[in-house]
């Protein structure tokens, strides 16, 4: 599995958040769950994309508890969701390409295989973990999808 180190702007995003648990398992369906929240809120707010649509999975760290945003760009501050940044800054982009359900296992590789076998500077007590960014090249569990993940690496 192959990484780009990339130069990523600042991008200001409405996001809908759940904690997570240290379960990866249980984490899964916490997620899903979410996703189907936040799209639930996003139909309700009537927030439609045009065709170069992007969205954003977050995985933060905050005292120890991980939690996970659902969120897309928005420069507006939008009732039901919260509003943040994504930093500025270099990130180690890796794509998942195949299905949603093996995402995790990407994200496995990414910790236990690709960051300690490279020589990426990683600040391992930073609070963002890392972001997904969802577009149209993903395609939910078809084998072409692809979604990018983000790591933020030291400057």
């Amino acid at each position: 599995m192959k990484y780009e180190i990339k130069y990523i702007p600042k991008i200001s995003v409405c996001y809908f958040e759940t904690q997570l648990t240290t379960s990866h398992q249980k984490n899964s369906s916490i997620i899903s769950d979410h996703w189907k929240k936040f799209n639930s809120l996003l139909r309700l707010n009537e927030i439609k994309f045009d065709s170069e649509w992007e969205k954003f999975g977050i995985t933060i760290k905050i005292n120890n508890q991980y939690f996970y945003q659902c969120a897309f760009p928005s420069e507006d501050r939008i009732s039901q969701f919260k509003h943040s940044n994504i930093s500025a800054g270099n990130f180690a982009k890796v794509n998942h390409t195949g299905p949603l359900y093996s995402l995790s296992k990407t994200i496995n590789q990414i910790y236990k295989q690709i960051i300690p076998h490279s020589p990426l500077d990683i600040d391992f007590n930073r609070s963002l973990i890392h972001y997904e960014r969802y577009d149209p090249k993903f395609n939910w569990n078809n084998q072409n999808s692809i979604i990018e993940i983000y790591v933020p690496v030291k400057n």
